[in-house]
């Protein structure tokens, strides 16, 4: 039936903004609540921050850790949903010292029951990443 899957679509879409405006504003329960106790987080790379984080609390801690940028700023390009699915087209800019970055991404979210099951983060220049990481803070 085209109209529920059109709901189901929008409900992931809802879950994956909300958990959006809960990161930004550090609402850690919030985002911890969206995630089920098995969450799997995937960040493309070979930079410090680049790997596979399980389980809400590993994940909470790599999402919430106060080592990745300073003056950090996250805009929402664009989300497409379907039924199990939602994509992200994002960019982050933010500082380590004097270093400045702008970082394009995507991510590929599973959602499951209205939880997210799995996060797959692929960033658009992975060198860059991995270089401004290696600065100090």
């Amino acid at each position: 039936m085209r109209l529920r899957e059109d709901m189901v679509r929008q409900e992931n879409i809802e879950l994956v903004r909300n958990v959006y405006g809960a990161y930004v504003s550090g609402d850690v329960g919030a985002v911890g609540d969206a995630f089920d106790p098995d969450v799997v987080w995937h960040t493309s790379g070979f930079g410090p921050t680049a790997g596979t984080y399980e389980g809400v609390q590993e994940v909470l801690g790599y999402l919430m850790a106060d080592n990745h940028m300073d003056d950090y700023a996250l805009d929402v390009v664009d989300m497409l949903g379907s039924d199990d699915r939602v994509a992200v087209v994002a960019r982050t800019t933010g500082r380590r010292g004097d270093a400045r970055i702008q970082n394009d991404f995507i991510q590929l979210i599973e959602i499951r029951d209205g939880r997210i099951v799995e996060v797959w983060n692929y960033v658009w220049d992975q060198r860059a990443i991995a270089e401004f990481m290696a600065h100090a803070m």
